[in-house]
């Protein structure tokens, strides 16, 4: 084994030399050079589409790089696009796709490829073992026994812990080099912690961590070093001292960003009521939101956000209490019903549940408005493909045309046009859950702008996010969900960081907005968002 060495005597573990990749004439990875050493968490950061898929795929063996340049892990070389000798040497990918089996339970999932440590089977499955040995991975990286049921299906899990279950299975290859994606993109802040300390852990026992990330709080956080990639290079490398917040963004946009102020709420009439409304998980929940209003929805993994959001959009029955908009009483079965009175949602996770990633762009962005765009019940290939550029427009969609799979576009662009097709609805309640998850900081501050356009047309918004900052820079005001019900409610002036968590976490009022008084304790079971 070759003996790498960093100057100050912690060894390199993954050593990179005149890595690319290339798709024809274009160059997406181009790094002359790149250490990771031992005992290091190394942040990556940049625009969607800077290189850092590639990077990772470059790494973990499922991307094919170009025949020049050379990858070794602890010493060994790295084949180009070998995925299993890459996890043979120890490199363990963590996706922000979460690579389940739907079908499979939490425990298949967990040790899919291989046996329980402690099986003595040779043939058989070892239920009890697999069950035994999950059961630990999922503690082990920090969640309260018995917060998931290893039993069940993937499918029937929310996002948060697919997420948390994806970071369960790598940890439990006992990877060298960890690579994680996005890891923290759907989790609220203590869950997120979780993470953030199981790479410090992972680092300290000699391990390293490559975090990919968005959230550039998190990303200056938990790393010692942080470099930018920018259109495939490496255009900046800095030490955690160094890396500010305004300098990693001028290195990633090549311009400076600045931080808007929210915009002013105007006031309203009402447009949405809700009263002690109750759904399984959820309630009694008393809520209203304005015209012109942006509200947002804080709370732990597990307070009820999610389930809030889509019980008023009709994709989850309510099973008590009243709702109305604009002074009509409403009473949704479907979402169908939702869309019938203004309400659209644009739900958490875009390619399972706004998206087809292979049809055209022109067809993802008219699903749904079928009706509303056909003049006698028919509609043609051109009629789809010119309402699609009439919708993409607006939004800033970046793409060659409307006629590509919107698969093909970056998280950002993918997201833009969801927002152009629930703004071609014409609704009068826009429902978001978690509408900047896996986008970019540069597509992130377009998102904001086009939510406080929505707002400044009269549109109503309900904003669900784990992110508090987001919150912050958005919102009029903030309600807080815990165990289902609202802890408490903050106006913009009063809110802040702490103020939030603290009634997310115990159930503390606050804020002059009248907040309402906490009750119950919450039941985070992994499956009430």
């Amino acid at each position: 084994m070759t003996n790498l060495e960093e100057p100050r005597g912690r060894a390199v573990l993954a050593r990179l030399r005149g890595v690319r990749k290339t798709y024809g004439d274009t160059t997406v990875l181009d790094l002359p050079e790149l250490d990771i050493y031992a005992g290091q968490v190394l942040g990556v950061v940049g625009e969607n589409g800077a290189g850092k898929s590639t990077l990772m795929g470059t790494l973990s063996g499922s991307v094919h790089r170009d025949a020049a340049g050379e990858i070794q892990i602890g010493g060994h070389a790295l084949a180009s696009g070998a995925p299993q000798e890459s996890q043979r040497l120890g490199v363990a990918l963590v996706s922000q796709e979460f690579p389940l089996v739907s079908q499979l339970s939490v425990a298949e999932n967990l040790l899919l490829g291989r046996k329980p440590r402690t099986s003595k089977r040779r043939v058989l499955t070892d239920r009890r073992a697999m069950t035994a040995e999950s059961e630990e991975l999922l503690t082990d990286i920090g969640l309260p026994a018995g917060t998931v049921n290893v039993r069940q299906k993937v499918k029937t899990v929310p996002v948060p812990t697919r997420q948390l279950i994806e970071i369960a299975k790598a940890w439990g290859r006992r990877p060298r080099l960890l690579i994680l994606d996005e890891p923290t993109s759907s989790l609220g802040p203590v869950e997120a912690d979780l993470v953030l300390d199981l790479a410090r852990r992972h680092a300290a026992d000699g391990g390293a961590v490559l975090f990919i990330g968005h959230r550039l709080d998190e990303v200056r956080d938990v790393s010692d070093r942080i470099i930018v990639l920018r259109n495939g290079r490496l255009v900046a490398d800095f030490t955690r001292e160094e890396a500010t917040e305004a300098r990693l963004i001028n290195a990633m946009v090549g311009i400076e960003v600045l931080s808007a102020e929210p915009a002013p709420y105007r006031g309203g009439g009402e447009v949405l009521s809700v009263s002690g409304l109750t759904a399984d998980g959820l309630g009694p929940v008393d809520l209203r939101v304005h015209a012109g209003e942006i509200v947002g929805v804080a709370g732990l993994m597990g307070s009820g956000r999610s389930r809030l959001v889509h019980t008023i959009a009709g994709a989850q029955p309510s099973t008590g209490g009243r709702m109305a908009m604009n002074g009509k009483g409403y009473h949704p079965h479907s979402p169908e019903d939702g869309t019938k009175n203004g309400i659209t949602l644009i739900p958490e996770d875009r390619k399972l549940q706004s998206l087809i990633t292979f049809r055209p762009i022109s067809e993802n962005v008219t699903m749904g408005l079928l009706r509303q765009l056909s003049g006698h019940g028919l509609i043609g290939p051109g009629n789809v493909r010119e309402n699609g550029q009439r919708i993409t427009a607006p939004v800033h969609v970046v793409m060659r045309s409307v006629d590509q799979p919107i698969g093909a576009l970056s998280g950002g662009n993918q997201q833009r046009a969801i927002f152009g097709r629930a703004f071609a609805a014409g609704p009068k309640l826009l429902l978001l859950d978690e509408p900047t998850r896996g986008v970019d900081v540069g597509a992130k501050a377009e998102i904001y702008e086009l939510i406080e356009q929505a707002a400044g047309t009269g549109m109503a918004v309900l904003c669900v996010s784990s992110e508090l900052e987001e919150l912050l820079r958005l919102c009029h005001r903030i309600v807080v969900l815990r165990g289902g019900q609202i802890s408490a409610e903050f106006d913009r002036a009063d809110a802040t960081k702490e103020k939030v968590m603290t009634a997310a976490a115990s159930g503390v009022t606050g804020g002059p907005a009248g907040a309402i008084a906490a009750s119950g304790t919450a039941s985070d079971d992994g499956g009430n968002r």
